[in-house]
């Protein structure tokens, strides 16, 4: 290794993003989860439901709603990616361009998405 190699930080490739966005997105969506059980328990105690999803209108957590769209696109789409890779010998040879349709597709049905969750905000309802 040369010295300019040794100072370099490592910039990793498009795989090990795929795989720490990967990561994160799951840690997210486990942690949605966790949260969604909370919410759902609270249906017999309809005031304290009623009040948690009053809440959920509020703009900081219809980002959070965006942001977790996202994540399941991702997630999902990741996912599915990897199964190819994975079943497939032909997979590997295609994983950068496979990589890009799920970014391409987590795009073209989040931001739609987004927007939706975001409408009643935006529009002050």
């Amino acid at each position: 290794m040369s010295p300019s190699t040794a100072t370099r930080p490592y910039r990793g490739k498009s795989g090990q993003w795929a795989f720490v966005g990967h990561r994160i997105s799951g840690f997210l969506v486990f942690m949605f989860l966790l949260l969604h059980i909370v919410d759902v328990s609270l249906v017999s105690h309809p005031k304290a439901y009623n009040e948690v999803h009053q809440v959920y209108g509020n703009v900081l957590l219809r980002l959070f709603e965006v942001g977790l769209l996202f994540a399941l696109l991702y997630h999902s789409l990741n996912g599915l990616r990897i199964v190819l890779v994975d079943f497939f010998p032909e997979g590997v040879r295609w994983h950068n361009a496979l990589l890009d349709g799920v970014i391409l597709l987590t795009l073209a049905a989040g931001i739609p998405g987004g927007f939706i969750i975001m409408k009643p905000w935006l529009l002050g309802h």
